[in-house]
C-alpha cells in the first residue's frame, strides 16, 4: 500500500477513528448553523444532521470507486464494512465520538442551541448504547483483527 492508503486505513483504526469522529463532532454545530441559515429548530437540526451522516457514508464510497486504491486497501475496507453490516451497534457507537466532539465544542466555544443539544444527546445516548452492545457482542475483538 502507498503511504496515503496506509494513512487512510489507519485513520479508521484504533484511537484515530475516535479522534477524527470527535473532530467531525466539533465541527457539527458550525455546519448546522451554516446550513440552517442560523435558525434554531430541533427538527431542522436533526434533519440536517441525518443528511450529514448520509454524506459521511456516501462520500467515502464515491471516493473508493473513483480513486485508484490498491486491492489491499479496498479489501481491508470491505472487511470492515462487512463487520459493520453484521453489527449495527458498530455504526451507532460511531455517534458517541461525534457527540463527544459536540460536547467539547459546547464546553469550549460557549454552548449549543436547542437543536444542536438534541443532536448531541442523540449521539451520546445512542452512541453509548451502541458501544455497550458492540462490546457485549464480542464484535469489537473481530474488528480489531482487521
Amino acid at each position: 500500500m502507498r503511504s496515503l492508503e496506509q494513512f487512510l486505513v489507519r485513520l479508521d483504526s484504533g484511537p484515530w477513528s475516535a479522534a477524527y469522529r470527535a473532530v467531525i463532532g466539533f465541527c457539527v454545530p458550525d455546519i448546522l448553523r451554516l446550513l440552517s441559515g442560523g435558525r434554531d429548530q430541533i427538527w431542522l437540526s436533526l434533519l440536517l444532521f441525518m443528511g450529514l451522516l448520509v454524506a459521511l457514508r456516501v462520500g467515502p464510497a464515491i471516493l473508493r470507486k473513483v480513486l485508484p486504491f490498491s486491492h489491499e486497501a479496498k479489501e481491508i475496507w470491505f472487511q470492515r464494512r462487512q463487520i459493520a453490516k453484521l453489527h449495527d451497534s458498530y455504526q451507532w457507537q460511531k455517534l458517541l465520538w461525534i457527540g463527544i466532539g459536540m460536547l467539547v465544542f459546547a464546553a469550549t466555544v460557549g454552548g449549543l442551541r436547542a437543536g444542536e443539544q438534541a443532536v448531541m444527546l442523540l449521539c451520546l445516548v445512542g452512541g453509548a448504547a451502541g458501544l455497550l452492545i458492540w462490546y457485549r457482542s464480542g464484535a469489537a475483538q473481530a474488528r480489531q483483527a482487521v
